[in-house]
């Protein structure tokens, strides 16, 4: 494969699975266009893995960055960095999209407060609430997409 990553979607034996390796414009609308809780899935040492329900954000100088945030106390942060491999998992109904990357941690801490504070914001929390936390944003590179598309035709409208 050459060193352009491949962003042609894959289509597998189930006709509404596809796969995919970059966040497509289409999906980054869906994604912002409402409130969405992505859940978050980090491996543990003991090896069933870990999930959170967190707040999100698209990074806007990368297009497959998807920007989270943690506190540093959090157990979350040390499995993370014992191992960076991640899922998010955004679901809407009978649609839902599975991702799949590696993690950065950014522990710079005026920058990580203020993240936290944005995601507060966007999220109708108060950012107070956050103030002199020691936090870390987490920063996943999407490196495949796998999406569950129902077509409209699939639904029973009598049910």
């Amino acid at each position: 494969m050459s060193a352009m990553r491949h962003t042609l979607e894959t289509r597998l034996s189930d006709p509404d699975l596809s796969v995919g390796s970059v966040l497509t414009d289409d999906l980054r609308e869906w994604m912002l266009r409402e409130l969405r809780y992505p859940v978050l899935a980090v491996n543990t040492h003991e090896g069933p893995p870990s999930q959170s329900v967190l707040w999100f954000d698209l990074d806007p100088d990368d297009r497959d960055v998807i920007l989270m945030n943690t506190m540093v106390r959090r157990l979350k942060y040390r499995q993370l960095q014992a191992d960076p491999r991640v899922s998010l998992m955004f679901e809407d109904g009978l649609y839902w999209v599975s991702l799949r990357g590696t993690v950065e941690l950014d522990a710079e801490f005026q920058p990580a407060l203020d993240h936290i504070m944005d995601l507060a914001r966007r999220y109708h929390a108060k950012p107070e609430r956050y103030e002199g936390q020691e936090r870390v944003i987490i920063r996943m590179r999407v490196e495949k997409v796998i999406r569950h598309d129902l077509p409209a035709s699939a639904i029973n409208a009598d049910e």
